[in-house]
């Protein structure tokens, strides 16, 4: 990911200075219980009997798109909105949810869906590359090298010179020439360890634990699982990695690029929910997906190698409906819980099958407190938005340098809350405003290329119309 791209995230920031405040506009977890009451309510919106499927656009009077034009106050923020509106087709609720620990069948299930039911385990350490593993490896790094000057110092811009990054490449030639042809293989088994855990008291004990496993395949790569069994510090979560120490991750530019796979996105879904399947993971519902492609380092550059993928993400779904999924996976913080991530699943997927998986925070169903919630209609909803969108993260007045939001998506689904009064969250209807940040859209436009964008400009709780900041 482009430093560029990091920081715009972190620069995101709520300001409001110089300019009114929306009345009847309320910030996330103003209060919890009076949005369920509203939830809860016998208005005109919500049906007496709730039908196998709910026509959202004429029960909330909602158009097939909405498009604006919006100038902000201080003339430098422009939004245009030209987008079609995406509505489920079921009752949408209102459910408390708590974090899951893995149990050891969790874990289990996950390993023999991932690694198979009798994986060959390698020792795991600094030195378990084979000769094999490592002549790949400097193979890399010496086609960064040819490319110095085009793209590599880039990929590898904590080297000065080129000078300095070709005796890092000597290195990993000694050590390929250094290592074993074979592997040393070793009994399966999850070796757990507790992390280390810092805060402003020192360091803590923890009961958090973690453990990876290596897998010698058929091929002579090995694969990689990591699980995280976190209660104090963290979630649980797992990685895998098909070719272990590979230069891979989920993107965050997914929908720009062209398919240069023969796999379609159909195929790739269905292979996709295929391991969802083996592991367990039904409750996980398609949310995304898109083809992308992985470059060493992100730099997108005319040359520089890539691999390309389907990009697919699983979110949480519950009587149906689904937990909307965006590039920012976390709620601002509150005053009374922690941040946390959204449980999804995120995939990479080629012709081969799965190349990369993460899933993490994964969630228990607690209650559901309202099975059918009464929702604004769009028309209000659409006024809060006309409003809000123009003073939520608006540093374009602020530092008078002029903006451009491009909104190119409207959807209805869940978000995430932590609970006012509790340690879990409650999963509430939710509008998105989608588009690309306008960092990834610029980037876009300089390649020539456009994106179906996952990034959330604004969400506002459909329930009382609450503004909620993404992180």
């Amino acid at each position: 990911m482009r430093r560029s791209f990091i920081l715009f995230a972190l620069l995101l920031l709520i300001s409001t200075a110089c300019q009114p405040t929306p009345e009847g506009s309320l910030i996330v977890g103003k209060d919890q219980e009076q949005m369920i009451e509203k939830a809860q309510g016998d208005t005109v919106y919500v049906t007496d009997a709730p039908a196998a499927r709910v026509d959202w656009r004429e029960r909330l009077a909602t158009p097939e798109r909405y498009t604006a034009d919006l100038t902000s106050a201080g003339g430098h923020l422009i939004v245009t909105v030209d987008a079609p509106v995406d509505l489920p087709d079921v009752e949408m609720p209102v459910v408390r949810v708590e974090p899951h620990v893995f149990t050891d069948e969790d874990v289990m299930r996950y390993v023999h869906a991932l690694l198979g039911e009798d994986p060959v385990c390698i020792q795991n350490g600094e030195n378990w590359r084979t000769r094999a593993m490592w002549e790949k490896e400097v193979l890399q790094l010496k086609d960064d090298l040819d490319h110095w000057d085009e793209y590599g110092s880039e990929i590898w811009d904590s080297y000065d010179t080129k000078a300095d990054f070709e005796k890092h490449v000597q290195e990993y030639m000694l050590l390929a020439a250094n290592a074993p042809d074979e592997p040393e293989i070793i009994p399966f088994a999850l070796n757990w360890e507790h992390p280390n855990v810092w805060t402003k008291e020192g360091k803590q004990e923890t009961t958090d634990s973690y453990a990876t496993v290596l897998v010698l395949n058929e091929d002579g790569t090995a694969s990689s699982l990591t699980i995280d069994r976190a209660t104090e510090y963290g979630r649980c979560g797992l990685r895998y990695i098909r070719e272990a120490g590979d230069y891979i991750h989920f993107p965050y530019i997914n929908g720009g690029w062209p398919n240069d796979l023969s796999l379609t996105r159909e195929g790739a879904r269905l292979m996709a929910e295929e391991k969802l399947k083996e592991m367990g993971l039904d409750h996980l519902a398609y949310a995304y997906a898109s083809p992308t492609r992985v470059y060493r380092g992100d730099t997108y550059k005319a040359g520089a190698t890539y691999n390309a993928y389907w990009a697919l993400v699983f979110t949480r779904e519950v009587n149906g409906a689904l937990h909307g999924y965006t590039y920012q996976q976390t709620v601002e913080p509150s005053d009374y819980n922690a941040t946390y991530t959204y449980e999804q699943c995120r995939m990479l997927v080629d012709e081969r099958g799965i190349a990369y998986l993460e899933y993490e925070s994964p969630w228990a169903v607690d209650e559901v407190k309202v099975e059918a919630a009464t929702l604004l209609p769009f028309e209000k909803i659409q006024e809060i938005f006309e409003k809000m969108v123009l003073i939520v993260d608006n540093n374009a007045d602020i530092y008078s340098k002029d903006q451009s939001y491009h909104i190119t998506g409207v959807r209805l689904s869940l978000v995430s809350l932590p609970e006012q009064n509790g340690n879990g969250y409650l999963l509430v209807p939710c509008w998105d405003f989608l588009g690309d940040s306008p960092l990834i859209y610029q980037e876009l436009a300089n390649m020539g290329l456009t994106s179906d964008g996952s990034w959330c400009y604004l969400t506002i709780n459909a329930v009382d119309g609450s503004i909620i900041q993404r992180q």
